[in-house]
This record gives C-alpha cells, structure tokens and sequence, in this order.
C-alpha cells in the first residue's frame, strides 16, 4: 500500500499539477513542481500515518517526505542539465525519450529505497510477488487486497492515459506547420475544351488552413483508444482491436494523400496500440489468470 500510494502521488504531481508550459520551462518552475510533489507525498504519507496506532510522526512523515523530495530535486535538475547537452543534436526526440523513461525509473527507485529504509518493505518479497503475478516465475499467487488493487487500477489509468500520451509525444516530436494546420478536399471534375472535343478529367485541389490548432482533441482521442483496446483485451476481444484502427484511418481519410503526414498518423496510432494491447495483457495476466 505504501509505495503505491507514494508512485500514486508522484504520478499525479508530474503529470496533472504540472501544465505543459511547466514542461517546457522545467528550470523556472521547479520550486513549483516540487512543492506540489511534497504536497502530495505529504497528503499520502499522512493518511497511512494516521490508519497506524504506534507510528512516530516525524520518521514516518517528515524525514521520508523530505527525502523523497530532496532526491527528486536532484533527479529532476540533473534531467534539465542533460536535456541542455542534447537540445541541437540530431537524435533530440530518442535522448528526450530515454531522458524520460530513466527520469521516471529513478523516481520510482528512489520510493523503492525509501520503503525499505523507513517502512521496513522487503524489496526481495515485492520483486517475487511481481514475478509470480505476471506468471514468469511459480510460486502461490496472492491476491491484492481491494485497497492494493484500487491503487493499482488507478496508477494503470494514468500510465495507460497520460504517461502513454507523453511518451508518444516525444517519439513523434512536435507536427510541423504544415502536418498540423493542412485540412484538405479532393475534387475531379470532367472538363470541354468545345462541343465537338472529348470530354477531358482533370483534378481540383481545395485547401483550408486552421490558424488555431487544437490538439487536445486528438490526445483525447489517443486516451480514450487506448482504454478501449485495454477493455476489449480484459473481454478477450482481440480482433475487435482492429475495427478501432479502421475506424479511426477513415476520420483522417482525406489526409491520408499527404505522405508526411500518413506516415506521422500511423506511426502513432500503431504505437498507441501496441502500448494498449501490453498494458491489457498485464491487467489480464494479473486480475484474470
């Protein structure tokens, strides 16, 4: 219960407290992200506290709040120094990328450490109980209390959501002027030269420019398409799956005559898929099996 209160916390503070304008500008508004992470941490933590009869409240709550944002600070200021080394570099998008995910293990790593210092977890039965649950090794398989699985569910909600959405935003990069603004008709129209000549067919092209982009709609999109692949996967519906990415292909029919952007539109559809389909064989493997 406790480290998944304290991931819980953490993923909340990252990926809801903070607006994308403080992504963006990580350095200048770090004081700001980390109070609110101590906020959370803080909230957490007391809430076990108090559900405990013979606790101490300043090594229970304080020190390892204290701690953990302490060690986020550093996680987070190291983070913003590397992402200054690779700004201009040709493979920008797979060093953010490898930025985030190592940004995101540390933290988790660090709540690991924290557990086992001050809550007295056993690290050696945790990895066990994970293993087991997802059937790579035998042993008995222990159900999660209706509290654990609570917690679960939700941390999965927002992985398979927001954590996701992220991702796939630093593996595409940002849509260029023209991938994001295009909006486009395709006409064919049988032309005369004069009576007596034949008919000739010739195409018409009419274009419309959005001058205000947005994109929320499409993130939307991405996490409700990915809820509903992690539905269908639980129901056992595999090939309902592809009636999705059907479905979803017909909307952006039209723009599929621009290459660049085809090529942009499936590469994050397949990813946001793939994504889906692990994430429902997990919940699968663990709730059902």
């Amino acid at each position: 219960m406790i480290i998944l209160s304290l991931i819980l916390a953490h993923l909340v503070a990252d990926f809801y407290f903070q607006t994308e304008n403080m992504v963006r500008e990580k350095k200048r508004f770090l004081k700001l992200h980390l109070m609110h992470h101590s906020l959370l941490v803080f909230l957490a933590l007391t809430v076990i506290y108090l559900g405990q009869n013979d606790s101490n409240f300043y090594l229970q709550v304080i020190t390892p709040t204290l701690l953990l944002v302490l060690l986020h600070y550093f996680i987070d200021d190291l983070k913003i120094l590397l992402q200054e080394k690779v700004r201009f570099t040709k493979q920008k998008n797979g060093w953010n990328l490898g930025l985030f995910l190592a940004d995101q293990l540390l933290h988790i790593f660090t709540i690991l450490i924290v557990c086992y210092y001050f809550f007295d977890v056993n690290l050696n039965e945790l990895l066990e109980f994970i293993l087991v649950s997802l059937n790579i090794q035998d042993g008995p398989i222990q159900q999660l209390s209706l509290l654990n699985s609570t917690l679960f569910i939700i941390i999965m909600f927002i992985i398979i959501t927001s954590v996701t959405g992220h991702i796939i935003k630093i593996m595409l990069g940002s849509l260029t002027n023209h991938l994001s603004l295009f909006e486009g008709k395709y006409t064919l129209k049988d032309l005369a030269v004069s009576p007596s000549s034949q008919k000739h067919m010739s195409e018409e092209y009419t274009y419309m420019v959005m001058k205000h982009q947005d994109l929320s709609r499409g993130k939307i999109i991405g996490y409700l398409e990915r809820l509903l692949v992690v539905a269908l996967i639980l129901m056992g519906s595999f090939s309902a799956v592809g009636f999705i990415v059907a479905a979803k292909s017909l909307t952006r029919f039209k723009q599929m005559d621009d290459r660049d952007w085809a090529e942009y539109f499936l590469l994050g559809t397949l990813t946001s898929f793939l994504f889906a389909i692990v994430y429902g064989v997990i919940l699968k493997v663990i709730f059902f099996s």
